[in-house]
């Protein structure tokens, strides 16, 4: 692996933000080099609804067609509703509490229609930044480096001067980027800059379960 690579562009983190990214830098004939120091894409249902101006996006990028088909139906979508339960013996499980119009009726809503050509659609993250992968990889091969971390960065007048660290061996190298992009939700490129999160923190839990069942 070289020790001295020079892109016009660093993307720091390839979920979401990081993976379209590169696919739109591409697009502009831009070249950049995508880091995580994760070790492969999101392994966690994670974020999952793409409202119409991410579609947009997605859409300029060629990719729309590939979310909205592994994405859930728009008519599955037209509603939220509350359940008793999922599924039992009991005579109360599966009994509707309360159900409301959710998502523009799943697109179908006038107000919607007119917001945008793209209706909205539902897909966690651990479904959708494999496609995102394959269409960044496609636009610039060998560009998207999973288990390299960011450890340094220092800035000057011309750039950025990184240094990345290889997760699995230990070995570091250094890049030198024009620009680079925090794409890692905020835990290491604003640390490194001096940018702190403002705001009252920590002001709800939640937990999210991922689990497959067979509901039949």
């Amino acid at each position: 692996m070289s020790s001295d690579i020079e892109v016009p562009v660093l993307i720091v983190g390839a979920g979401g933000a990081g993976l379209t990214a590169s696919m739109l830098l591409s697009d502009l004939g831009v070249t950049s080099l995508t880091i995580s120091n994760a070790p492969s894409t999101s392994v966690l249902p994670k974020a999952h609804v793409l409202q119409q101006r991410t579609m947009e996006l997605y859409r300029r990028a060629g990719v729309a067609d590939d979310i909205y088909a592994a994405g859930t139906p728009p008519q599955n979508m037209a509603a939220t509703a509350w359940y008793a339960g999922l599924t039992g013996d009991d005579p109360n499980f599966g009994r509707l509490i309360a159900k409301q119009e959710s998502w523009g009726a799943g697109g179908a809503d006038a107000d919607w229609l007119v917001a945008s050509a793209c209706r909205q659609t539902n897909l966690p993250q651990i479904r959708l930044e494999p496609i995102l992968l394959k269409h960044a990889e496609a636009k610039a091969p060998g560009s998207i480096r999973f288990g390299h971390e960011l450890m340094e960065l220092t800035q000057d007048d011309d750039g950025v001067t990184a240094i990345v660290r290889v997760v699995e061996s230990g070995e570091q190298y250094t890049v030198r980027a024009k620009y680079l992009l925090g794409a890692d939700g905020g835990r290491t490129v604003g640390q490194q800059v001096g940018i702190e999160l403002q705001g009252e923190r920590n002001i709800l839990y939640s937990v999210s379960v991922h689990f497959s069942a067979d509901l039949s």
